[in-house]
């Protein structure tokens, strides 16, 4: 009977559609993190053979009969995410698009939208994890102050003096299809072809737009999260309860001989 199979495909795009609500729900105060949609399509459909009133009449409708459905893609919505204030001074929070470009092992490029940054023991700006941004900023121990402009220019104040100096500048870069990245957890990304090569933010078109003392907080909706989960909840208790509807069918037409 294919309402066996048609329906364990139901189940297995709900099951699929809870694990990615509980990612979202375990993310939700991860900084920068971006929650994620499951995306499902129908399966094949197997066409009936049927005959025409007629020769010259043809029926207006076909005889389709569904096999299920499957999960095709997972694809993240990148809308940011509101600004929380730290009162870090190495804590950077991006207004707009784009991703800090850091310096993974062995030189490959990573991507993130996790702007809390320290200073290690050689006065590098790293990540939580010790990724140091690329190019590296470098603080100086005598530096009374930093102060990292929207535009990504770093600068810092020594003591006794009146001007700043600039140090250097945070690099971001954005793709064409951030839907591509792939994840490769810690709150990092990697190009991939889907997503297309990291193409360099110039502060001169107006699209840097860095917050500094700020972290971009979640953008997981607790409320949106919780009733999908309710409605993936049901879909599974129905599809669950189509299995067992057709295996009293069969139950009933293989008593008939009896």
């Amino acid at each position: 009977m294919k309402a066996l199979y048609t329906a364990a495909t139901g189940m297995n795009a709900q099951q699929a559609r809870i694990d990615n609500i509980a990612n979202n729900l375990a993310n939700v105060s991860t900084t920068g993190y971006k929650k994620s949609r499951a995306t499902f399509e129908d399966l094949l459909y197997q066409q009936l053979p049927i005959g025409s009133a007629s020769i010259d009449n043809q029926r207006p409708v076909h005889i389709e009969v569904g096999t299920g459905t499957r999960l095709v893609s997972v694809s993240r919505d990148f809308s940011n995410g509101d600004l929380t204030y730290t009162g870090n001074e190495f804590d950077l929070a991006l207004g707009d698009r784009g991703f800090f470009l850091l310096e993974g092992p062995g030189g490959t490029e990573r991507f993130t939208r996790d702007g809390h940054f320290i200073k290690n023991a050689d006065g590098d700006l790293v990540t939580s994890a010790g990724l140091s941004l690329d190019p590296s900023i470098n603080i100086p121990d005598d530096a009374q102050r930093v102060l990292v402009n929207a535009d990504g220019t770093v600068q810092v104040e020594y003591e006794g003096e009146t001007d700043l100096v600039t140090i250097g500048t945070v690099q971001l870069v954005d793709f064409v299809n951030p839907n591509g990245l792939r994840s490769v957890g810690g709150n990092l990304f990697v190009a991939t072809p889907e997503s297309g090569d990291p193409e360099f933010m110039d502060a001169d078109d107006g699209f840097v737009n860095i917050q500094q003392g700020f972290t971009e907080s979640s953008n997981v909706d607790v409320a949106e999260e919780l009733i999908t989960m309710i409605q993936a909840q049901r879909s599974f208790e129905l599809s669950s309860k189509v299995i067992q509807t057709a295996d009293e069918a069969m139950s009933l037409v293989n008593n008939l001989k009896r």
